[in-house]
């Protein structure tokens, strides 16, 4: 199956800013990766009935992905800039192997003289079928070590990192998180059978507390970190297996 990994690198560590404006708005006219035609050989391309890329290849992102309401109402998202949610199919967007949907977002905004001076993230959830458990491990085991390579070579320094596995029903996960000197950073990765999902989410230090005022955000760190890793890739996972089952 031809389908290429191109935008880990660059996404989970430094953040969406430029690659999504610049790549998978509204999914864009390229056919998905692999054929069409129903076959049973994963090599040539074909799909294998019944497999998870079998079902999900022509899905929208963000349709398949709820809009990423969760994470928007968690985070108390007020503004999604001039790009709004940006969705892709497989082979449309910059991460040629999934259906994405992300956004850069404004969230609770302090109000100061006048002035609001919103938080900023950077969100992109994605989900990547494949046709065989096989095919979906060798997947998740290539981004963990891209990500890993990534946070080693982009020389930025981080503290506060923590890595473990999520929790739920996985057959493998992993998560990284950390912070710099301007922005938190949750990395979250797992496999179920033949799908992987991951979570990248960057945002910005509050900004009640950068200028000494009440915390704007509804949520810490401590908080939002597990929820992330936790409550909402799990639900996104039970989600999309339910819509496979379904048809979407």
């Amino acid at each position: 199956m031809t389908r290429n990994l191109t935008l880990i690198k660059s996404l989970a560590v430094a953040g969406v800013a430029g690659l999504l404006l610049s790549g998978c708005g509204g999914g864009g006219d390229n056919p998905p990766a692999g054929n069409t035609d129903g076959g049973e050989d994963s090599s040539t391309g074909g799909s294998t009935a019944g497999s998870s890329f079998s079902v999900m290849e022509s899905w929208e992102g963000c349709e398949a992905l709820d809009d990423i309401q969760p994470i928007q109402d968690y985070m108390a998202v007020s503004d999604l800039g001039s790009s709004g949610l940006v969705t892709s199919k497989i082979g449309a967007g910059l991460d040629g192997e999934a259906f994405t949907c992300g956004a850069m977002a404004d969230i609770a905004p302090l109000e100061k003289d006048g002035r609001e001076f919103p938080g900023n993230a950077t969100i992109t959830v994605g989900g990547v079928p494949w046709n065989s458990e096989e095919e979906a491990t060798e997947n998740f085991q290539s981004r963990v070590t891209q990500l890993l390579d990534s946070i080693e070579t982009d020389g930025t320094e981080r503290t506060n990192v923590k890595e473990g596995e999520l929790e739920g029903d996985w057959d493998e996960s992993y998560l990284y998180t950390g912070q710099d000197t301007t922005s938190w950073y949750i990395n979250a990765i797992g496999r179920k059978g033949d799908l992987v999902v991951y979570t990248f989410l960057n945002y910005t230090e509050d900004p009640g507390v950068m200028f000494d005022a009440e915390p704007t955000y509804p949520f810490t760190h401590e908080e939002i970190i597990p929820w992330v890793a936790n409550d909402y890739m799990s639900q996104t996972l039970t989600d999309l297996l339910a819509k496979k089952e379904s048809g979407l």
